[in-house]
């Protein structure tokens, strides 16, 4: 028996293939001990690869541009700015994260005019295991003798059968290569983020980028490398550009009906916000932020981004006692996915974070139209999602875990709770008409009271009058008188 188990438990691991890469991020501000809000808006991740001989932990910054497995120099903004360039180059002296090819024995020239080398690789799976391999990757000619960082594209690269160019052979992409390398089986990736904190958010914001961020893991879908928490039988597979679904953005309260039909969502991994649009921002203006921005509780902010020149909306307000029972007004926003009968929601404590004493609404705006809503990190932190890369491009949720995190974070809204509930600092707990009836009642039955005491005197008065005059009176009966 015990050779039996041992026998389909080796099996199993030879089926399970996987590599698991830490990942931290990294902006222009790395050096800032404290961080502006444009650095949680944006931003780059990156894992470092233990590569080349002697063995050199490297970064590889985490994309999904559509573009090869390849090297360059590090770009941490676009801005191009003097004052730019020199944060820039000030964390690029700050680092040892660079691959630079002479340093390595085991470099090697595939084709120089095709920009094609390799080098040795050693990766960790998630369960620890070790595997040191030789892979390929491109990089220009003129940059074997920079100091380089290394590119991990997640997306699916576009590739035309019909045209034919002769660098097609020496194109190398990512999901390919690991497979070369006997590193994975499966085209599939999950980012992971521990344990969801649902209760208290406000260390949301990390400024010290020298802790790992999260965890990507390549190859096995989540339900093959922890089948213990996540199960097939729950798998539910969608489409990535969610073509064939019906998405509705949705609040569930009274003081809104808003429903926004066939909403467009796409996903990023480099941001701690979500992109909304213009018809849901003309919504929360009307329901919630037009009178606190009026009565300079909450502003709206025109923030400038640290890697694109480009300007986003965000609004902030002030971190008291009074603004948090108002946020307990803010609706839960709910996103609904049919057929696959999915819901994902964000209630008021997910939605607003602290950050250098303000509170961040983390739903942000263009000053362009937009239709289109991106959806960040915040929901990967929530909800468990593995991305399959090919050949079709789909998600898997596990309802299991959808729904447990649902029922713990579904706030009802405070009119759906009864009397209990209290309303936002500023407003009587209780209603006017009630007020004036209990005032109303305390009178009459002070009313009540002094009557009754006022009876009570009387007939004391009159029984004592009463008693006064038969003393000082004598009746004689007529008829007796002589």
């Amino acid at each position: 028996m015990f050779f039996i188990i041992l026998f389909f438990s080796c099996i199993q691991f030879l089926q399970n293939k996987n590599i698991f890469l830490p990942f931290k991020k990294i902006t222009v501000e790395y050096l800032n001990e404290t961080k502006t809000i444009s650095d949680f808006i944006k931003y780059h991740i990156y894992t470092n690869i233990s590569m080349g001989t002697p063995k050199k932990e490297v970064a590889h910054f985490i994309i999904h541009s559509n573009y090869f497995f390849y090297y360059n120099s590090m770009q941490l903004q676009y801005l191009l700015t003097p004052e730019y360039n020199r944060m820039e180059e000030e964390v690029e002296k700050s680092l040892n994260i660079f691959y630079y090819t002479p340093n390595s024995s085991s470099f090697d020239i595939i084709d120089d005019y095709f920009s094609c080398y390799s080098d040795n690789y050693t990766f960790k799976d998630f369960k620890g295991n070790e595997k040191t391999v030789k892979l390929e990757f491109n990089m220009r000619s003129s940059d074997k003798t920079e100091k380089l960082v290394g590119n991990l594209d997640l997306k699916n690269p576009i590739q035309d059968d019909d045209e034919f160019s002769p660098y097609d052979d020496y194109d190398r992409y990512l999901f390919k290569e690991l497979k070369n390398g006997d590193l994975i089986d499966k085209e599939y990736f999950t980012f992971l983020y521990g344990d969801y904190i649902y209760e208290d958010n406000s260390k949301y914001f990390d400024e010290d980028y020298d802790n790992i961020l999260g965890n990507l893991i390549i190859g096995d879908p989540a339900h093959e490398f922890e089948p213990e928490k996540y199960k097939i039988d729950d798998e539910i597979k969608i489409f990535t550009n969610l073509s064939d679904q019906n998405i509705e953005i949705k609040f569930k309260a009274k003081i809104s009906n808003y429903t926004e039909e066939k909403a467009k969502l796409s996903f990023v991994f480099d941001s701690e916000f979500i992109r909304g649009n213009d018809d849901f921002k003309y919504e929360i203006d009307n329901i919630f932020f037009n009178e606190l921005v009026t009565k300079n509780i909450c502003r709206i902010d025109y923030v400038g981004e640290n890697i694109a020149k480009t300007v986003d909306i965000l609004y902030s307000c002030e971190n008291n006692n009074a603004m948090k029972e108002k946020l307990k007004y803010f609706p839960t926003v709910y996103i609904e996915a049919t057929p696959s009968n999915l819901t994902f929601l964000f209630n008021y404590k997910e939605l607003f974070k602290l950050h250098h004493n303000r509170l961040y609404f983390l739903i942000y705006f263009k000053n362009i139209t937009l239709t289109g809503w991106t959806i960040g990190e915040l929901f990967f932190r929530k909800y468990i999602v593995s991305f399959h890369y090919y050949p079709n491009e789909t998600m898997s949720f596990y309802k299991q875990q959808v729904d447990d995190i649902n029922q713990k974070t579904d706030i009802p809204y405070p009119d759906e709770k009864g009397s209990d509930e209290k309303e936002p600092e500023g407003e009587s707990s209780l209603s006017t008409r009630t007020i004036i009836e209990i005032v109303m009642g305390v009178v009459i039955a002070i009313a009540v009271v002094i009557i009754v005491l006022f009876i009570i005197r009387w007939k004391r008065m009159r029984k004592k009058r009463a008693s006064e005059l038969k003393d000082d009176y004598e009746y004689i009966p007529e008829g007796l008188v002589n």
